[in-house]
């Protein structure tokens, strides 16, 4: 039905409005519908807090007696940190629930659907599907690979270089594009780099030029080899949101003993064949223990040649700057030599104009 379409795109708006606050739980959105009129509507808004079905429910007396419900994500039928969405449409009542994607998590995937047919519901699944998993690949992301989403950004020339051969990248890219990076700051869950950018750029990872929540700033250090001044490990958000990983043979075990000692988060794993830190144990960990479903890589090239050779980067945002080098480091300086007539990993997604930049999203063909 067209009007089941329609109803469905303002689903997915209200959905939308959960970005950078719900993580790891999905962005989910609810409309409720009675006759020809919306009667309420709701979303996801923050992580443990009701999810959207209950929202939009809270919003209406009584039951939902010939009213219809759209939803871009099946109702969970488990008890989390709330009590299962599916119970509580079961109870109230409604002639159909229109859907747009079974859930991904393993523990509820097409229990909502048949809890909801089971007590005569009448249940539609599909509706916008391609668009529901589009707004939700974190959360897929996350449910089927067991690791956050990685999207790699960074900053490049017209002729492809992210830095000179001195590692000095400031300022490639534009005022406004630089905006635009400490927005997507406040919608991921941490920004990760390595060691190396730690002790060239010393960063400090927050947020500064827009409002909004500060992601978790995370370091592979396999050796330990950071500066003690570092903003990473001395400012006023090293004890609360940071976290280095070292190997559990790091050399300087008096070092990782002082970090801990000062309230640091340093977290030893173990090593991989080349004696660094093991990239897909890191990543689990900070799933599965600190809620971490989006990261945003911020470099260097080391780090992202890396990832891209354990296939784990999923999406790349780049912001390309009318600025010629003629030479510098590219960003995938490390990786080993590919061929024009290797299949491409990435697609374009969607390209923006920002300032006097180029912001271009890829994402992985999967």
């Amino acid at each position: 039905m067209s009007s089941d379409i329609e109803y469905m795109k303002l689903a997915l708006e209200q959905a939308e409005l959960g970005k950078g606050k719900v993580s790891p739980n999905p962005l989910v959105g609810c409309v409720i519908v009675k006759g020809d009129k919306v009667i309420a509507s709701g979303y996801h808004k923050e992580f443990g807090g009701p999810h959207a079905e209950v929202d939009a429910i809270s919003k209406i007396e009584g039951d939902l007696k010939g009213c219809t419900v759209y939803v871009n994500l099946e109702p969970c039928t488990h008890h989390g940190k709330t009590p299962p969405c599916a119970d509580l449409l079961i109870e109230k009542k409604p002639d159909r629930v229109v859907i747009a994607m079974d859930d991904p998590n393993p523990i509820v995937k097409g229990n909502g659907i048949s809890a909801l047919e089971g007590n005569g519901i009448e249940t539609n699944v599909g509706v916008l599907e391609d668009e529901a998993r589009l707004i939700n690949r974190v959360f897929i992301t996350n449910m089927i690979e067991k690791r956050p989403f990685i999207t790699a950004k960074f900053a490049m020339t017209l002729d492809g270089f992210m830095a000179q051969r001195d590692h000095e990248s400031k300022w490639i890219s534009c005022e406004n594009s630089r905006t635009d990076v400490h927005r997507f700051r406040t919608e991921v869950d941490a920004i990760l780099v390595g060691s190396g950018t730690v002790r060239q750029d010393n960063p400090m990872l927050n947020v500064r030029l827009v409002e909004g929540r500060a992601p978790k700033r995370i370091v592979l250090a396999s050796h330990l080899q950071l500066p003690l001044n570092s903003h990473l490990l001395k400012d006023d958000q090293a004890k609360e949101n940071t976290i280095i990983y070292c190997t559990n043979e790091a050399q300087n075990i008096k070092l990782v003993n002082q970090l801990r000692s000062e309230g640091l988060n340093v977290k030893s794993i173990s090593k991989n064949s080349k004696g660094k830190v093991d990239v897909r144990i890191a990543l689990a960990d900070l799933l599965k223990e600190n809620n971490i479903g989006h990261i945003m890589l911020e470099g260097g090239a080391k780090l992202f040649s890396e990832f891209f050779e354990l296939d784990l980067i999923d999406e790349i945002i780049t912001y390309q700057s009318p600025k010629i080098l003629g030479s510098g480091l590219s960003p995938f300086e490390y990786i080993k030599p590919l061929h024009l007539s290797d299949e491409s990993r990435f697609q374009l997604f969607k390209t923006e104009v920002i300032g006097t930049d180029i912001k271009a999203v890829w994402s992985r063909n999967k």
